[in-house]
Formats: structure tokens, sequence, C-alpha cells
């Protein structure tokens, strides 16, 4: 009895794990969180804040998760915003390896305009961390250092 052995074909099992983890590596696109007050407003009337570099923001009271939403609109106004971040370091800069920081500032959102919030460290031992909100044109509107 000849066995014949085919090369170059994946075997049924083998093709459905491969298709099983590509479709876990898919992602659902982010919705945009619009705060219940502005949703009568016309986009012109509301500020539109992007998520950017943030794992999570609040803004004043408003608790907004960067793994569901990539941006929030908003009435304009003055907000406390509260916002973290995740940065992966060396073990050998910092055993914990993942360090999440969070800042607080408050701001003034103006109408029809668009913000980002950003965050970015330096490397190597005594690392430091900023934080920063910018326009879509990237010009710093506020910052903490």
């Amino acid at each position: 009895m000849n066995k014949v052995k085919r090369r170059g074909t994946l075997s049924m099992p083998v093709l459905i794990l491969l298709l099983t983890f590509l479709s876990a590596c898919a992602t659902a696109p982010k919705e945009v969180y619009q705060e219940v007050s502005a949703t009568d407003l016309p986009e012109t009337s509301l500020v539109t804040v992007e998520m950017g570099d943030a794992t999570w923001a609040k803004f004043n009271d408003l608790h907004i998760d960067g793994a569901k939403y990539s941006a929030v609109k908003l009435n304009p106004g003055t907000y406390r915003i509260e916002y973290s971040t995740t940065f992966g370091v060396s073990f050998m800069v910092d055993p914990r390896m993942l360090v999440s920081q969070a800042v607080n500032m408050t701001i003034d959102l103006e109408a029809g305009r668009t913000y980002r919030l950003r965050a970015d460290r330096t490397y190597g031992r005594g690392y430091a961390m900023y934080f920063w909100i910018e326009d879509t044109q990237g010009n710093v509107v506020n910052e903490i250092k």
C-alpha cells in the first residue's frame, strides 16, 4: 500500500486554527461617544476630543473607555479632564514593564474645534512622561510636564 504525501497543503485542523487566530486579531472600529445633552446640536456647535494616546479619560464626571471609543463629542465649555496612558518600558528600566500614569488639567474647549489627548515619554533610566492636549493643526493648547 502506497501512502501519498501531499506537500504544500494545510490540514483542516491547522487551517481552522489559523482562521480562528486571524479573526481574533481583527478589531471592530471604535465608536464616537456623544454626550446626551449634545445630541440635538449641529456638529459646528460641538467640541470633538479624540482619545489619541489615552487608555481612558474623564471629562468632569463623564468616564470614556479608550478601548471602546475613539473620540467624544461634548458641549463647549470648561472641563476638568483626567486621562491615563500606559507605556511599555524595559525590564532593566522598570521591573513592572508596563507603567500607567494619569494626569488632570482644566481647559476651555471651544465649539467647532477638535482636540487630541497626547502622551509620550523619554527612554532609559530616569525616564520622564509628558502629557498634552493639541488641536488638529498640532498646536499644543495645554500641557503637563
